[in-house]
């Protein structure tokens, strides 16, 4: 349907429209922009944007069939023209969204709706992925009849990789890395309106390692920062899947447990607080045994906040540090 080459006034008349094509944005190269061109001649499109590296563009016709290849689609893909002329548009997909059917689901949809846009993994090569952002238009001939596709993909991997960096640093304590205070703070909150909607029980645990300070006087802070990562380690092995951990500041760290009351919230801690005195930071000057105290609070109508719940964690957790520390106490009314 589409085997017509454009004219050299087809061509010239459609780059005009186009700046730059290494350095187009969406905006200059969105097929929406080019209903009329892409009605009456889709290959004079297909000129225009052939040489743009920043986006790959492609017609597809009405089988599924990939018709052109640009230059950005070859640069991002490692599929050369040849091995993707005429094949199935399935063939630009890894093998988990072949499984799924994405590539027709994705035509599917373009059809019904005239856009399809979204982000998902995109075959790079023989056997690697990458994160795509696709967009696919339908195209219709001058008469409204369905006449094929146009897709645009940018290669999103790296902004993707960027943000999930920049979001870890932001919520994540850079020495043991669990969430740091405000992180988990936020995650608390959202599972304390949970648990409160559905009338379910929750716990809020503080964690606090004993005689910190004199590791830190007698071995240094290297030392010390050794024995914090090992605490972390030790609290994320024995917490459940569910379990929100953070530190807090220093030594101290916090377990907010869902679904858990006073009694399996204390055997959950006096589990990690045996495992952790039974245990041995490895270190250079040789292995380290450290405790900690646990104080837990579980909520009730008289405590429904983080803020209620850290209070009377922490009091318990003074009344273990007063026991005789490396112990678990509870909140009790």
């Amino acid at each position: 349907m589409w085997d017509h080459q454009p004219s050299a006034a087809e061509v010239i008349t459609a780059g005009n429209m186009a700046t730059s094509p290494e350095q187009s944005d969406y905006r200059e190269v969105d097929p929406r922009r080019f209903v009329d061109l892409l009605a009456e001649s889709p290959m004079a499109y297909a000129a225009m944007v052939e040489s743009i590296t920043g986006f790959g563009i492609y017609l597809i016709d009405t089988r599924g069939n990939i018709l052109t290849w640009n230059q950005g689609a070859e640069r991002m893909t490692g599929l050369p023209r040849a091995r993707v002329i005429r094949q199935p548009y399935s063939t630009l997909f890894e093998p988990a969204g072949r499984a799924a059917d994405l590539p027709a689901q994705i035509l599917g949809y373009a059809k019904y709706h005239g856009h399809y846009s979204d982000e998902h993994l995109r075959r790079r090569g023989s056997s690697e992925a990458f994160r795509a952002l696709a967009t696919l238009d339908i195209i219709r001939d001058p008469r409204g009849r369905h006449s094929g596709f146009v897709e645009v993909i940018r290669d999103v991997t790296a902004d993707r990789e960027r943000e999930a960096a920049l979001y870890a640093q932001a919520t994540t304590d850079v020495l043991t890395g669990l969430p740091n205070r405000a992180h988990f703070t936020e995650q608390a909150n959202l599972e304390i309106e949970r648990s409160r909607r559905y009338f379910e029980p929750l716990s809020v645990a503080l964690l606090d390692v004993d005689h910190f300070k004199a590791v830190n006087d007698t071995h240094g802070h290297q030392i010390g920062d050794l024995a914090l990562q090992h605490v972390a380690e030790i609290m994320r092995s024995n917490a459940r899947r569910i379990d929100i951990l953070g530190r807090l500041g220093g030594e101290e760290f916090a377990l907010l447990l869902p679904r858990a009351n006073t009694q399996p919230a204390v055997e959950l801690c006096e589990r990690m607080r045996v495992a952790l005195y039974q245990s041995r930071v490895d270190t250079p000057v040789g292995q380290l045994q450290i405790a900690a105290s646990v104080g837990v609070a579980s909520m009730n109508r008289d405590s429904t906040t983080l803020d209620s719940l850290l209070e009377r964690a922490d009091k318990a957790l003074y009344k273990a540090k007063r026991q005789g520390r490396n112990r678990v106490e509870a909140w009790m009314l």
